[in-house]
């Protein structure tokens, strides 16, 4: 079936007739070995093994071509028509096919009767694929026409169809059923010679059930039933297309909605990370003020002994702290930075990432641009949304990094008024020790 638009075109093309099909047509069908040119021969009242039709002993098919001769059957001219083997191991189907074909085409009186040789030893799965393979071929007008005809019976079931009828299985009984009972048997000149009565009856029955047709198949049938079986073949295709196509947006559906959940919790790690870091500073940062105001209780206590050396270790302290803070500020500004160029460089690979998959998109739309026109606008609304959520993402990056940076500078300038007020304080505490010193002194003098 998948070659029948092969078929139709050799209906169509091959134009040379070199047999002269005069009247109606009996074409004899069946598997290489069936024995359908003995049947043949036998029809033409010949030897089974010497007439016009060749008949082999071995499996390969003699008949490689369509060869007919003339049969007058009450009083009426039939061309009898022998086929090539269908399924025949040896050649290639479709061409047998093709030459069926070709030859119902040559047939302008329309096939009369199609005879189906079937072997009646066995039937087995092969022969059920034979049949269901003509059946297909020739469409469903044609069952009107065929008569089934068991080869290589034995001799009870030659004498007695009864003893035929009960070998057969379901798949045999629902096609001659199908056929309306139209069957018989070919006989075998082993058992029962030409002149006998039992061979004579067997193939009478045969030649009754020729005459007794209405009407004739015809080439136009058979084209009608190949052009069905094209549809159909194209149908399936489709409807595979559509499902791979359908297959396909489901595993990018998938896709798009792992990466997703994969973004929101990139997301939430960076927050709890960004969270217990500010827990951390914070904790270091209470630490070093409680040093800070330690070290300045101690040097306020020596400052009461030794000026000289408190005023050293005053501005010792001072240095100190100014450095301290201008380090944990660097520090700070350098962890920002790196944090930015983290994020920055987080943005710049998802802005990559969907560079690449916005590229690899656009190549398959254009290659399928013609057949899913309204999937690439479906699409193109996608990405504008992810794009327009990629933007807000970044835009959303931008602003926290803006307010770290003034949170950073917030927290410089409360640092250095504090360090600006102890000054303050230290000065005065220095200006009262001098007035007290002073005070000292007078007294002295007095």
């Amino acid at each position: 079936m998948a070659k029948m638009g092969n078929i139709l075109d050799t209906l169509s093309k091959k134009k040379n007739i070199t047999d002269d099909v005069s009247y109606p047509a009996i074409l004899l069908v069946g598997k290489t070995g069936a024995g359908k040119s003995t049947l043949g021969n036998l029809l033409l009242k010949q030897p089974h093994d010497d007439g016009p039709f060749q008949v082999s002993a071995d499996m390969e098919s003699v008949t490689q071509e369509c060869s007919t001769a003339i049969i007058s059957i009450d009083g009426i001219t039939y061309n009898i028509i022998d086929t090539p083997g269908i399924f025949d191991t040896q050649l290639v189907t479709d061409k047998i096919f093709e030459e069926i074909a070709k030859t119902v085409k040559k047939c302008n009186y329309g096939i009369k009767a199609i005879l189906f040789v079937l072997e009646a030893k066995r039937f087995s799965a092969e022969q059920r694929s034979v049949l269901e393979g003509i059946r297909n071929f020739f469409g469903e007008g044609a069952i009107d026409y065929i008569i089934a005809v068991f080869s290589h019976a034995t001799k009870a079931q030659i004498r007695d169809r009864n003893v035929m009828q009960k070998a057969w299985n379901a798949p045999v009984l629902s096609f001659i059923e199908d056929i309306k009972n139209r069957w018989g048997i070919s006989p075998n000149s082993d058992y029962f010679p030409p002149d006998d009565y039992i061979h004579q009856a067997r193939l009478r029955e045969i030649m009754e059930f020729i005459s007794s047709m209405r009407g004739v198949y015809t080439a136009e049938q058979l084209e009608k039933s190949l052009q069905e079986q094209e549809k159909a073949r194209r149908q399936k295709e489709e409807e595979e297309e559509r499902n791979k196509q359908e297959h396909e947006e489901k595993l990018k559906d998938i896709a798009r909605k792992e990466a997703e959940e994969t973004h929101k919790r990139k997301v939430e790690q960076m927050e709890r990370e960004q969270k217990a870091k500010q827990e951390y500073e914070e904790n270091l940062k209470r630490k070093r003020q409680e040093e800070a105001e330690e070290k300045h209780r101690q040097m306020v206590e020596k400052m009461k002994q030794e000026e000289r050396e408190r005023q050293i270790q005053e501005e010792n302290l001072r240095k100190k702290q100014q450095e301290e803070t201008e380090e944990r500020y660097r520090r700070k500004l350098e962890q920002m930075r790196q944090e930015q160029e983290r994020e920055e460089e987080l943005i710049r690979q998802r802005e990559r990432e969907w560079e690449l998959r916005r590229q690899q998109e656009k190549e398959e739309e254009l290659r399928r641009q013609r057949e899913r026109e309204e999937l690439k606008k479906q699409r193109e609304r996608e990405e504008n949304l992810k794009r327009e959520r990629e933007r807000q993402e970044q835009q959303r990056l931008q602003e926290t990094y803006r307010r770290q940076l003034e949170e950073a500078e917030r927290e410089r300038m409360r640092m250095m008024e504090e360090l600006q007020r102890e000054q303050e304080r230290q000065q005065r505490l220095q200006d009262e020790m001098r007035r007290q010193e002073e005070r000292r002194n007078e007294c002295r003098i007095f």
